[in-house]
C-alpha cells in the first residue's frame, strides 16, 4: 500500500491503481440494452485503461448485436433463464426468476474465483447483491453498489416499506454494504429514508464519454445528415426503449400539435419495446405518419445525436439518464420532463427546458419555442455540451471510483 496523491488527496491510505482486485457485477453488460449496460462497458473499459485490474460477471444474452469488448479484459457470461430478456426494470414473475437465477450461478462464481478479487461493485442494488452480500462478508471482501434509480421497489433505498416483512429483511443485510453509489440526489435521498448511514453513501453522478460524443462542424453535419436521409427537414430526436415509463406515447401527442406549424418537421424514434406496435397506431389514427420516423434498434446513436436539431425525453420516471447526457455532450439542445436524476443535469432555461412530467402541452410549448428559434438552439446546445464536460464525464467517474476503491482495500 501506497500514499497516491493523484488517487486520492485525503491524506488516508489508499492502494495503488495496479493493485486493485476489482470485480464487477452487471447482469446487463452489453453496449445495445439501454443505459445501465452501456455506462457499466464504457465504465470497465475506461478504468481497465487506467492500469487497473478488473473482471466482469454479467448474463449470458441472445437477440443481440455482436461487440468486441476489450480482450484483455475477462467478461464471464453466467446463464439464466429467458436470455432473451433484457429489461430487468419491471418486477415480474419471470424477472424474478431470472435474477434468482444469475444470482445463484454469481455465488457459484465469485466464491470460485475469491482469490482474483479484493472489491467487487454490482453495478445495481437488487437481488443479487442481495443474495451475494453474507456470502462476500464472510469471504472479506469489500462490496460497493451503484444504485441505478429510485422507488422502483427493486433496489436498496426502494424496499424497507415493501413487500412487509421481506423489504426490512432485504435492508438489514444490505446495510453490511461498505458503500452505496448515489448518481442522483434523488437516489441519495431514498437511501437515507431507508436508514443507510450517510457516510456510507458517495455522490458520483452518471457519465458520458465526450471524446465519443461531441458536435461537429456544419460542413460534416451537412454530409452527414445527406447520408442518414435528413437534408430535408428539421428533426427531433427521442432515444430510449419503447415502454410506458419512458412517455413516448406523451411526445407523439405533443407532436401532433407540433407538426400543425411546423409541418416540414420530422420526429426520429430510435428504440424498441412492447409498445411500439401501440405507438405507430397512435401515429397512424392522428394523422402524422407522415412525420414520425421509427428507427428500430440503432447501433449508430452518436450519428444521429450529432445531425439532430433537438433532442426530446419526456419519460415519467428515470435515475440519470444516459440517452440525455450522450444529447448534451453532442451539444444539442434539450427538452426533458423535470424528474429524478435528470433536474441534477438539466438547468432549466440555461442547458435546456424541462416541463412537468406528463404535462403535455408544456412539452408541445417548449418544442414549437425551440423549433422557431434557432438562436436558443443554438444557445442551449452550447451550454449542454459545457455542463457535461465540466460535470459528467466518464474521466472524472473513473478518478472518483479510483479514490473510493483504493480507500476500501487499503482498510481491508
Amino acid at each position: 500500500m501506497v500514499n497516491k496523491s493523484s488517487l486520492f488527496n485525503s491524506g488516508e491510505k489508499i492502494v495503488e491503481v495496479s493493485k486493485m482486485g476489482v470485480c464487477m457485477v452487471s447482469p446487463l453488460f452489453h453496449p445495445s440494452v439501454g443505459g445501465p449496460g452501456r455506462q457499466a462497458v464504457a465504465f470497465v473499459e475506461k478504468y481497465f485503461s487506467k492500469g487497473s485490474s478488473i473482471f466482469v460477471f454479467c448474463r449470458k444474452m441472445s437477440g443481440l448485436p455482436s461487440y468486441d469488448y476489450n480482450p484483455n479484459i475477462k467478461v464471464y457470461k453466467l446463464r439464466t433463464f429467458y436470455p432473451q430478456i433484457h429489461n430487468l426494470e419491471e418486477i415480474s414473475f419471470k424477472n424474478i426468476l431470472i435474477s434468482l437465477s444469475f444470482s445463484t450461478s454469481l455465488i457459484i462464481s465469485l466464491i470460485r474465483r475469491r482469490k482474483e478479487y479484493d472489491l467487487i461493485h454490482f453495478f445495481g442494488a437488487g437481488l443479487p447483491l442481495i443474495l451475494s452480500v453474507l456470502f462476500l462478508k464472510i469471504m472479506g471482501k469489500k462490496i460497493t453498489a451503484t444504485v441505478l434509480a429510485a422507488n422502483l421497489g427493486n433496489e436498496a433505498g426502494s424496499l424497507r416499506n415493501r413487500y412487509f416483512p421481506l423489504g426490512l429483511l432485504m435492508t438489514n443485510v444490505l446495510k453490511k454494504v461498505d458503500f452505496f453509489i448515489a448518481m442522483t440526489e434523488e437516489i441519495e435521498n431514498a437511501l437515507l429514508d431507508d436508514g443507510f448511514n450517510k457516510d456510507r453513501i458517495r455522490r458520483i453522478p452518471n457519465w458520458v464519454d465526450a471524446n465519443k460524443f461531441y458536435p461537429i462542424g456544419q460542413a460534416n453535419k451537412i454530409s452527414s445528415r445527406k447520408r442518414l436521409g435528413l437534408e430535408k427537414s428539421i428533426t427531433v430526436l427521442f432515444v430510449g426503449r419503447l415502454v410506458y415509463t419512458k412517455g413516448t406515447d406523451l411526445l407523439i401527442k405533443a407532436w401532433k400539435e407540433v407538426i400543425l406549424d411546423n409541418p416540414s418537421c420530422v420526429l426520429l424514434i430510435a428504440g424498441t419495446g412492447i409498445e411500439q406496435s401501440e405507438l405507430e397506431s397512435l401515429c397512424k389514427n392522428s394523422g402524422i405518419e407522415e412525420n414520425v420516423l421509427f428507427l428500430g434498434h440503432i447501433n449508430n446513436v452518436e450519428e444521429y445525436l450529432k445531425v439532430v436539431d433537438v433532442f426530446v425525453f419526456p419519460s415519467r420516471h428515470e435515475g440519470m439518464p444516459n440517452a440525455l447526457l450522450e444529447a448534451m455532450a453532442c451539444g444539442l439542445p434539450v427538452i426533458a420532463s423535470r424528474i429524478g436524476g435528470v433536474v441534477d443535469v438539466v438547468e432549466d432555461g440555461r442547458s435546456g427546458i424541462l416541463f412537468e412530467p406528463g404535462d403535455v402541452s408544456g412539452l408541445t410549448s417548449a418544442m414549437i419555442k425551440l423549433l422557431k428559434d434557432d438562436d436558443l438552439r443554438q444557445k442551449l446546445g452550447a451550454e449542454a455540451r459545457k455542463r457535461i464536460v465540466e460535470g459528467f464525464s466518464i474521466e472524472r467517474a473513473a478518478d472518483e471510483y479510483i479514490k473510493l476503491y483504493g480507500k476500501l482495500i487499503a482498510q481491508s
